[in-house]
């Protein structure tokens, strides 16, 4: 029995993204739309489902890309191919499966037999598709040519070509290009405002901050407050406590201890023991005995007080 294929047709934009899941995804759409179970769509028509329409602008105006050829000019035309398997569901019964609102399913046949498609010939599933497990196609000419190679290699070359010939790549790059030009001339405008900046505002703010500063904080505190320091406690001290202690000790002591002493001792002993003694003891014996002797007990006596007075004066004169 001959299997039957089933083909889900898609833009070369639209299958690099499938590319990078490395999966064929159930309807976006349909979920948006709150289907509990969203299908991923299959057509037996081999050479294309009217339905997969794409709205399309070209910076002009809004219009659908319809057939593959337009596909092929504007966004690339491929298509995925699997065989029909018991994953699939008949659109009837799809309806019923999924449990989308029957206004909805009723849309979705209008739409397509609007566009010349038949709903007969759609198949649904409800899981996502690896795809590894589906063949690849790329519409060029007028034919479908197989992307993956007899040896399982990707046909890397099929792909480009028809990429870099599609409206959308020509415009993208087209505006990358342009947006690139932009970016160096605004690179250039920004280094030339950042240069002019970096004189005016740089060199002022070195000379206007960093020099005052220390001119103003760092030199007044080292005058005010290391100077006057030294001057009132360290020579204070020395003047007020040495040299006081040595003329106040050395010089009274001399002075109170040994003048007076000789006053006290000396002056009295001289005075009061040697001429009392003379008068009282002498002169009784001098009236006695004789004349003579009193005279020379007087010039004695003289001679002593004389020889006593010139020691007390040379005291004075030494004083």
């Amino acid at each position: 029995m001959e299997k039957t294929l089933l083909y889900h047709y898609t833009s070369l934009s639209h299958l690099i993204e499938i590319f990078k899941t490395g999966k064929l995804l159930t309807s976006q759409t349909e979920k948006m739309l709150k289907v509990k179970k969203p299908g991923l769509w299959f057509t037996t028509n081999s050479k294309w489902e009217y339905s997969a329409f794409k709205g399309f602008n070209d910076g002009k105006k809004q219009f659908d890309l319809n057939t593959p050829e337009e596909f092929e000019k504007y966004i690339g035309c491929a298509r995925l191919v699997t065989n029909l398997s018991s994953l699939f569901v008949t659109f009837a019964k799809y309806k019923h499966k999924s449990k989308v609102n029957p206004l909805l399913w009723d849309k979705m046949s209008e739409i397509g037999k609007s566009k010349g498609a038949n709903p007969s010939e759609w198949y649904a599933t409800f899981s996502p598709m690896s795809i590894n497990n589906l063949d690849i196609e790329v519409y060029e000419g007028g034919e479908w040519f197989k992307l993956k190679k007899e040896n399982g290699e990707f046909d890397s070359d099929l792909f480009n070509r028809n990429l870099e010939k599609t409206f959308v790549f020509k415009r993208g790059k087209e505006m990358e290009e342009k947006m690139m030009k932009e970016v160096e001339l605004n690179k250039e405008k920004d280094n030339l405002n950042i240069e002019k900046p970096i004189e005016e505002k740089v060199e002022p703010v070195i000379e206007e901050k960093v020099e005052p500063v220390i001119e103003e904080k760092v030199e007044p505190v080292i005058e005010e407050k290391v100077e006057p320091v030294i001057e009132e406690k360290v020579e204070p001290v020395i003047e007020e406590k040495v040299e006081p202690v040595i003329e106040e000790k050395v010089v009274q002591v001399i002075e109170e201890k040994v003048e007076p002493v000789i006053e006290e001792k000396v002056k009295p002993v001289s005075e009061e023991k040697v001429e009392p003694v003379v008068e009282k003891k002498v002169k009784p014996v001098i009236d006695e005995k004789s004349e003579e002797l009193i005279e020379d007990k007087k010039k004695l006596e003289t001679a002593k007080s004389k020889g006593i007075l010139s020691r007390v004066r040379n005291l004075f004169k030494r004083k």
